[in-house]
């Protein structure tokens, strides 16, 4: 009978001398010594990455310090690479090794208690403009794109921008990086990662929120009137508006529960051998919607055919809860930035007035998009990308996204209840994201509806809005974070009724 094995002694030793010797040498806080003694321990040669770091009950009970401080530590680590989070599982020494370094490239209630009538005849374009108008004084915003104001860490934000008054501007006198603010794309690089895509800090671009990256794909790529592209219907308003003005001729492909239509998208593909197809995987404007991973094949396998390019929109991607790699599916992932060109935006779950956004592409690509960004913008805002860079890097992001998605999981499925009360259909109840998207009764026309309802204050986003098939007038998009018991869901079931 063969001796039993015993499991070696862990390398790991987390004691309280240790983090008393942190602080002798530097004025630390009690996190960043924390932060300080695992690092110097995980770096040493008997670990071996894979390796299971204590759990936070047993870290805080050997430093003799609170597991705030341990979970906050953590957190840090995992944002700068270190460690590396597996929800239910704990924390582990990060397996893909150091990431790879990029050098540095050169109220309406107001009006409406006072007694004044709002005349706004709705109609597509006026009510996008509105819908952009976050400060505008409107009884509810059903229909609004960002979530409630008290939400996004007002507290972190000041405190972040304090904390950038107070170190060296220096780096603020000139234009920034024309690429974007170089440590901030490394924290864009692990984040990527994170979902399977390999990309180095060099094949990133910072944008001016996701609208800018959509601008830049025009401006590169597409600079033929009339050339033909292909785009989600339903989709967002703001990417059909910048396409119509740029004078291109875009095609519908009507998007199901499940992605897009694939015969219809092989018939355009046949008939106008379109030069992209701009398009969404996971948490899908307006229906929070995914695609399923037969259907991203069929896409990639359809562009490879018919030589488009693929842009991948996933400006919701941190409001989409973490999910094995088998049940999420993005076409980045699957196809590596080959033919998908990625974008991804903070303006959701940050601040849209930080308006930091960006783009994944391949090499070659991005020494082209560069070319145009240069040539229109020169660099991006360093205060805002270096702001966001903070808010990432000190490890509090992930809290704050799955705070934000713990609120709309609270909120989702009694607004599911009270819109089908009110006589809406739900065909399929979203499992995540910030919106709901629901049919009125009968033969009711959203955008009529939508007008009547503007007049009394309250802002809706009909179908219109998102769709140009004449004969899609029906649905409405409900926004999760405001919906629930607005005084516009009365005056809706009251006007339907």
């Amino acid at each position: 009978m063969s001796p039993r094995r015993s499991n070696p002694p862990s390398p790991l030793t987390f004691t309280p001398a240790g983090l008393l010797a942190n602080a002798s040498e530097h004025k630390m806080s009690l996190v960043d010594q924390l932060c300080a003694m695992v690092l110097q321990q995980i770096q040493s040669p008997e670990v071996t990455p894979g390796m299971r770091m204590p759990s936070v009950r047993q870290l805080s009970d050997s430093c003799e310090v609170s597991r705030d401080t341990v979970s906050r530590a953590y957190d840090k680590l995992v944002a700068h690479g270190h460690l590396e989070s597996r929800p239910g599982s704990g924390f582990y020494v990060r397996t893909g090794g150091k990431p790879r370094r990029a050098r540095a490239t050169t109220p309406l209630g107001a009006a409406a208690e006072a007694g004044v009538k709002i005349k706004t005849q709705l109609d597509a374009s006026s009510l996008r403009h509105r819908m952009l108008q976050s400060q505008h004084p409107w009884l509810s915003q059903t229909g609004s794109g960002l979530l409630p104001d008290a939400w996004l860490g007002e507290a972190d934000l000041g405190a972040t921008l304090r904390s950038l008054g107070r170190s060296n501007q220096r780096g603020l006198m000139g234009y920034g990086d024309p690429q974007g603010y170089l440590p901030l794309r490394q924290q864009l690089q692990l984040k990527l990662g994170e979902m399977g895509i390999d990309a180095s800090a060099g094949q990133i671009v910072l944008t001016n929120g996701a609208t800018e990256a959509l601008h830049l794909m025009v401006m590169s790529y597409l600079r033929t009137p009339g050339e033909r592209v292909l785009v989600e219907d339903p989709g967002p308003f703001l990417l059909s508006e910048r396409l119509m003005v740029s004078g291109l001729d875009f095609a519908y492909v009507p998007r199901e529960h499940d992605g897009p239509n694939i015969e219809v998208l092989r018939k355009l593909c046949e008939q106008h051998r379109p030069t992209m197809f701009f398009c969404s995987t996971v948490l899908h404007n307006p229906t929070s919607g995914q695609m399923s991973a037969h259907k991203a094949f069929e896409v990639l396998r359809l562009a490879d055919e018919f030589n488009f390019t693929i842009v991948e929109d996933d400006t919701y991607c941190d409001l989409m809860p973490a999910t094995p790699s088998s049940q999420l599916v993005r076409m980045a992932t699957l196809d590596q930035l080959r033919r998908v060109i990625y974008i991804g935006s903070f303006s959701k779950t940050l601040a849209a007035g930080l308006r930091v956004g960006y783009l994944a592409a391949s090499a070659d690509r991005i020494e082209w998009i560069m070319a145009h960004k240069i040539a229109s913008h020169i660099a991006g805002s360093s205060l805002t990308e270096r702001t966001v860079y903070r808010l990432l890097s000190q490890g509090g992001y992930r809290h704050h996204c799955a705070q934000l998605r713990s609120r709309l999981d609270e909120l989702r499925l009694p607004l599911v209840n009270q819109l089908r009360a009110c006589g809406l259909e739900v065909a399929r109840a979203p499992q995540a994201g910030m919106y709901v998207w629901a049919r009125l009764p009968g033969k009711a026309n959203a955008a009529a509806i939508a007008n009547r309802l503007l007049e009394q204050g309250h802002l809706l986003a009909p179908e219109q809005l998102f769709s140009r098939r004449s004969n899609s007038q029906s649905h409405m998009r409900f926004n999760v974070g405001h919906s629930l018991d607005s005084p516009a869901l009365f005056a809706l079931a009251e006007l339907l009724g």
